[in-house]
């Protein structure tokens, strides 16, 4: 096996299009509930709340992976973002942001051990370390260039990083399918194996 494979790519891409969400929040989130009324306690509680499925789900979506394979979560992980961010532009109340980042974070909890499972299946002997190296800068590329391009659209429109966003998730997604090839199910073709027996 090749290290850079159509399984790994693919990973690597969806990785590019996850980190870019990250780096989207990280610019703007503050900014635009403080323009809808929200104080830093409520703020901060956001924060909180996106952390609490990805700690709670991420152990249960690990096993579900390992049982069921990867494609189905990262499709559910890749969506649940993308649509979530055309919802935030739709909100008048801050306080909504508290039950949309919940489902949005839950997409993250499902998406990352998807992930994991397809480098890890598509990593050559030898190489596991130079896989998860790629992968992992893939993701902070990811998050550059949203932190620095999400500036330049917030200052046309608030809104526009949102958009943008939810696209960059979604023409992800439909790259890696397009690469991979069927390989997003993240498993060896011996765990496979094994698991039919």
């Amino acid at each position: 096996m090749r290290l850079l494979n159509r399984g790994l790519i693919a990973a690597i891409i969806l990785n590019l299009g996850g980190y870019y969400g990250g780096g989207t929040y990280e610019v703007i989130w503050s900014l635009f509930l403080q323009g809808l009324g929200a104080d830093l306690a409520l703020i901060g509680l956001t924060f909180a709340m996106f952390g609490l499925p990805v700690l709670v789900l991420s152990p249960y979506a690990g096993r579900l992976v390992d049982r069921r394979g990867s494609f189905a979560f990262i499709v559910l992980g890749m969506v649940l973002p993308a649509v979530t961010g055309i919802l935030y532009t739709f909100m008048r109340d801050p306080s909504f942001a508290v039950p949309l980042i919940l489902i949005e974070a839950t997409g993250f909890a499902f998406l990352n051990p998807a992930l994991y499972a397809v480098v890890a299946a598509h990593s050559p002997p030898g190489r596991s370390s130079t896989a998860q190296g790629l992968f992992g800068a893939a993701g902070t590329l990811g998050f550059i260039i949203a932190s620095v391009t999400t500036g330049f659209l917030a200052e046309r429109s608030i809104l526009l990083p949102f958009y943008t966003f939810s696209a960059v998730m979604i023409l992800t997604l439909a790259i890696a399918v397009v690469v991979a090839g069927g390989r997003l199910e993240g498993r060896s073709p011996e765990s496979t194996a094994t698991a039919s027996r």
